[in-house]
C-alpha cells in the first residue's frame, strides 16, 4: 500500500537532501580552471577562498575568448610545484632567465619584425616582459640571448631552432639554454611527427631540462599547423609523458582546431599572411605559422595561468608557519626510470649528458677535421655543412660514453637533396646510407643512428656523398646540421 502523499512528499525531500549532502562531501577540493566556486569543505565551514582560476584573474581573456576555449587551452595543469617553486624565488627578488626551446614559431617565423626571436609580439617574449613587469630586477635594462644573474638582471634566451624537432633538441638543448635557466617554454609539438621514435626524444629532452642545475620550471607550449599528413601531431605523443612528469601543458590546438574545421574563414585571423605559392599556403595564408593574433592569444593564456599559480600560494603561504621555500615547494626527484622502458624493481637511469656539435651552436660549433668538398653554407639563420659533388668527404671528430653517434641532418622533397654514406673510424664495412630526400610536404631536420654499440672513447665519424640519389630530379646535394653522440 503506498505511503500518504505528504508522507511520499517529505520521504522525497529527504532522499534528495541526503544526495546533495553526499555529493558535496565527495566533491573534489581542487576547484576548475575557470574558477566557478571554491572547495566544498571551505564553504561548508563558511571560510570563503579567494578564486584562482584563469577567468578570475583574466577576466578580460575569457570575455574575449570565451571561457569554452579558455578551459580547452589547458591540456594538462599539474601539481606545479616546479613552477610555484620558481616563482617564490622571483617574488623575493631573485633575478631569474626565462629560456626557449621550440622551432620556428619560438623563433617568431612571419612577425616580420627587425628581431623576431626577441620581438614584442613573440609570444615567449611577452610571457616574460609579464615576469619581469611582476617582478624586476635591479635594472630596467634586461638581458637578451644570455643570463645575467650576475648582474642582477632578468634575462631572456631565445635560441629557437627552425625545421628541428626533439630528435635534435634532446641531444643539444645545452648549447641553447643556460644552465641557471629558471622557466623553459618548450614549443615543439607541430615540429615532432606522429612518430614512436619522438616519445623517446621528447623524454630525453624534458629529463635533461629538469636535472639542469637551476631546477627549472617546464612548460609545454602547444600550437597548431596544417600541413602535415595527418592533424594529429607530436604534440599527441609528448601530452602522455607531460602528465607523467607533471608538467603544464598550454594547448592553443585544443581550442583552436575544431574551430577551424567548422569554420575556414578564421584562418586569416590565426596565421601569417604569405603570398609564397606553396604547401604551407592555403589562400593566401601560410598555415603552419600562427600570426600575430596566435602569439597574443598564447601568451594571454600563459600568463593567465602564471597569475592562478600565483594566487594559489598566496593561500598556501597566507596558511604556512614557514617561508623557507625548500619547504613550501620541494622538487621531487626525476622517477627512477623512463616511461619508455620495460618495469623493473631496481634500475635508476643515470644522469646522461650528451654531446653535441651544431652548425647552430654558441658554444659547441661543428667543425669537422676533414672537409673535402664540404662548405659551410647559410640560409637566414639556418646553418648547414653542405656538399653536392659525389665522393666529397667529411670526418669529424667526437666521444662517446654508452656508444651511440647520431648525424642530424636535413630532409625535403623541395631542396634537390642527395644521399650520404657515414660510418665510424675505419669501420666502412658497417656503414649507413642516409638520403637526404623524401616526398613529405614540409622540411625538417632529422637524425639517424650511425652507430649504438661503440666502446667508450674517442672516434671519427665519416660521411661521403653518394652519386645515386632518390631525388625524382637527380639533386644530389646533402646537408648536415650537426653530430650528437652520448
Amino acid at each position: 500500500m503506498m505511503p500518504p502523499a505528504r508522507v511520499r512528499a517529505w520521504l522525497y525531500v529527504s532522499i534528495l537532501l541526503n544526495v546533495v549532502a553526499f555529493l558535496s562531501a565527495y566533491r573534489p577540493a581542487n576547484r576548475d580552471w575557470l574558477g566557478k566556486w571554491a572547495p566544498a569543505q571551505e564553504l561548508a565551514a563558511g571560510e570563503g577562498k579567494r578564486d584562482c582560476g584563469l577567468c578570475s584573474v583574466s577576466p578580460s581573456l575569457c570575455d574575449e575568448l570565451g571561457e569554452d576555449f579558455v578551459a580547452q587551452a589547458i591540456g594538462h595543469a599539474g601539481s606545479n610545484a616546479r613552477l610555484r617553486r620558481v616563482l617564490a624565488k622571483m617574488r623575493r627578488g631573485e633575478p631569474f632567465t626565462v629560456a626557449v626551446v621550440g622551432g620556428s614559431v619560438s623563433k617568431g617565423h612571419g612577425l616580420k619584425d627587425t628581431n623576431d626571436y626577441y620581438s614584442m609580439r613573440n609570444m615567449h617574449r611577452i610571457v616574460f616582459n609579464h615576469l619581469d613587469n611582476l617582478y624586476p630586477g635591479v635594472s630596467d635594462d634586461v638581458a637578451l640571448g644570455e643570463s645575467a644573474k650576475g648582474q642582477g638582471r632578468n634575462a631572456f634566451v631565445n635560441q629557437a631552432q627552425g625545421g628541428v624537432g626533439t630528435d635534435y633538441w634532446s641531444m643539444c638543448h645545452a648549447e641553447h639554454v643556460p644552465e641557471d635557466a629558471d622557466l623553459v617554454l618548450v614549443e615543439l609539438a607541430i615540429n615532432d611527427e606522429l612518430l614512436m621514435r619522438n616519445l623517446d626524444s621528447y623524454e630525453l629532452l624534458v629529463r635533461g631540462l629538469l636535472d639542469l642545475p637551476g631546477q627549472p620550471a617546464v612548460i609545454n607550449v602547444h600550437v597548431t599547423g596544417l600541413i602535415f599528413p595527418t592533424m594529429a601531431i607530436g604534440g599527441d605523443l609528448h601530452m602522455g609523458l607531460a602528465n607523467f612528469y607533471d608538467l603544464p601543458v598550454i594547448s592553443l590546438r585544443n581550442p583552436l582546431l575544431p574551430r577551424l574545421l567548422a569554420n575556414a574563414s578564421l584562418i586569416p585571423e590565426w596565421f601569417v599572411p604569405d603570398g609564397a605559392k606553396d604547401q604551407n599556403n592555403v589562400g593566401g595564408y601560410d598555415i603552419r605559422h600562427i600570426g600575430v593574433y596566435g602569439h597574443q592569444t598564447v601568451a594571454e593564456i600563459i600568463n593567465a595561468y602564471i597569475d592562478s599559480q600565483v594566487c594559489e600560494m598566496d593561500a598556501i603561504e597566507a596558511k604556512a608557519d614557514t617561508t623557507d621555500i625548500d619547504q613550501l615547494y620541494p622538487v621531487d626527484p626525476l622517477p627512477r626510470m623512463r616511461l619508455m622502458q620495460k618495469y623493473d624493481a631496481t634500475t635508476v637511469v643515470p644522469k646522461i649528458k650528451p654531446n653535441c656539435f651544431s652548425t647552430n651552436a654558441k658554444k659547441s660549433v661543428l667543425v669537422p677535421a676533414v672537409k673535402d668538398g664540404w662548405r659551410e653554407w647559410n640560409w637566414q639563420e639556418k646553418k648547414y655543412w653542405v656538399a653536392d659533388v659525389p665522393g666529397s668527404h667529411i670526418a669529424i671528430t667526437f666521444s662517446s660514453s654508452v656508444g651511440l653517434v647520431q648525424l642530424f641532418y636535413l630532409r625535403s622533397a623541395a631542396y634537390g637533396l642527395g644521399s650520404a654514406t657515414c660510418w665510424v673510424d675505419d669501420d666502412r664495412g658497417r656503414a649507413v646510407r642516409v638520403d637526404g630526400y623524401w616526398d613529405l610536404p614540409y622540411n625538417i631536420g632529422r637524425s639517424v643512428d650511425i652507430r649504438n654499440d661503440l666502446k667508450p672513447g674517442d672516434h671519427v665519424l665519416h660521411c661521403e656523398l653518394l652519386d645515386s640519389t632518390h631525388d625524382p630530379k637527380g639533386g644530389k646535394e646533402f646537408r648536415i646540421i650537426s653530430v650528437m653522440s652520448i
